[in-house]
């Protein structure tokens, strides 16, 4: 779907779409947890309902009532063909679920979901009593110590946690080399917590003991990184309110607010609102985007409009997301006439002018959010291709736009 967008002075209040990351997370443990426990302010997005699809495909008892999910427990399921639709965190959190509760079980999903790594996962349980092989699951998980590769994805430490923490027993999880993108096992550990599983940091990794008391209720916070694109609209074009968010917050996108803070954006927090509004904005030196990757191109957008130059660095794993989003960013960049450069290193955009133009979305939500924000605030009318690609976790995007004073011609 193609939609024009004119550059517009923003002046406005939305609400923060619920966090997908912790939608996932309370989801999957309460599904583990087996027992009844209610999930208040649940934003559907394609993702979310995609985890919905596969706890249900692993036997999972869930009613949905207005925007809470009621997980009733779990009846044992034996095979199973889990679609994670386009969904990493569904498929990379499931698996080894899959494999601690002894379900022979196939993913699939759609899109580049099947080309994405999992071979990480799979070192990690393969010896333990179940197998990983390509997309198929098969035995049972036992108690023991686990050793993860941290440095891809941290998805990989978040299954293996849930999947451990079903077990009734000990377990240790070691990373080797690098681990990224900490915050997201954060809000993981954070979660299990809160569903009464005992884990205690070490310095190398985690120490598991299994059991779930969870509770009867559970409320999803905001969402940051969907929310960094209003923000950021705030930052380049008037002002922006946005609640619904939590700050500060074990979200690692929440990072936003400090890099708009750098860029020159007049930011404020009161009564749990956040206020972005536009100021002198000016390059950034270096921006260490290893954990938040998912707010690098909204970031970008920013940068074009900032005088002088910002460096991104950080950002390799960019390259295996819905897209190729490092070559998305310098694509984008270049329709709206600002230069961006990437050496292997890092990514580098030279602020200017930008301009209205024809932007592609790539099928990939963030990039066409990320061109949304962008033609708010270029010289001239813009056209974007993919917009209903947003609903993969921002189904209310340009309705949100349209409430911050934009004039978008797409209803979705």
């Amino acid at each position: 779907m193609k939609i024009v967008l004119s550059p517009f002075k923003a002046d406005g209040e939305v609400c923060a779409p619920p966090s997908k990351s912790f939608a996932h997370r309370y989801i999957i443990a309460a599904f583990l947890a087996g027992k009844k426990c209610a999930i208040e302010n649940v934003g559907f997005s394609e993702d979310v309902f995609a985890t919905l699809s596969a706890v249900k495909s692993l036997g999972g008892i869930i009613e949905k009532n207005g925007d809470t999910v009621i997980v009733n427990g779990r009846t044992p399921v034996e095979k199973a063909t889990v679609d994670c639709g386009e969904s990493g965190s569904t498929m990379r959190f499931l698996m080894p679920v899959a494999a601690a509760l002894g379900i022979e079980a196939s993913f699939t999903g759609r899109g580049k979901l099947i080309s994405r790594p999992v071979e990480d996962i799979a070192a990690a349980v393969n010896g333990h009593g179940a197998t990983i092989s390509g997309h198929t699951v098969k035995g049972k998980l036992v108690c023991g110590t686990y050793y993860i590769n941290g440095g891809l994805s941290s998805q990989f430490a978040s299954g293996l946690l849930f999947a451990l923490s079903v077990l009734s027993g000990d377990s240790e999880i070691i990373f080797t080399g690098d681990r990224v993108s900490k915050g997201y096992i954060d809000i993981t550990v954070s979660v299990l917590k809160e569903f009464g599983v005992q884990i205690s940091e070490t310095l190398t990794g985690y120490k598991i003991k299994g059991g779930f008391t969870p509770p009867e209720k559970a409320f999803i916070e905001g969402d940051w990184s969907g929310a960094a694109f209003p923000l950021a609209i705030g930052a380049l074009c008037g002002r922006v309110e946005v609640n619904n968010l939590k700050y500060p917050s074990l979200q690692p996108d929440s990072a936003i607010l400090d890099i708009l803070r750098k860029f020159g954006a007049k930011v404020s927090v009161e009564n749990g609102k956040i206020t972005v509004g536009k100021g002198a904005l000016s390059g950034i030196e270096e921006i260490y985007c290893e954990n938040f990757p998912d707010i690098a191109q909204v970031i970008c957008s920013v940068a074009a409009f900032s005088s002088g130059k910002t460096r991104l660095t950080g950002i390799e794993r960019l390259k295996i997301k819905e897209s190729d989003r490092i070559a998305a960013i310098i694509d984008t960049l270049k329709t709206c006439g600002v230069r961006a450069e990437y050496d292997g290193a890092a990514l580098t955009v030279y602020g200017g002018a930008p301009k209205g133009g024809d932007f592609s979305g790539g099928k990939d939500h963030r990039t066409v959010m990320s061109a949304a924000v962008i033609a708010a605030a270029a010289d001239g009318l813009s056209t974007i291709d993919g917009a209903e690609y947003c609903a993969k976790s921002y189904p209310s995007f340009f309705e949100d736009i349209k409430l911050l004073g934009g004039k978008a011609d797409v209803n979705i």
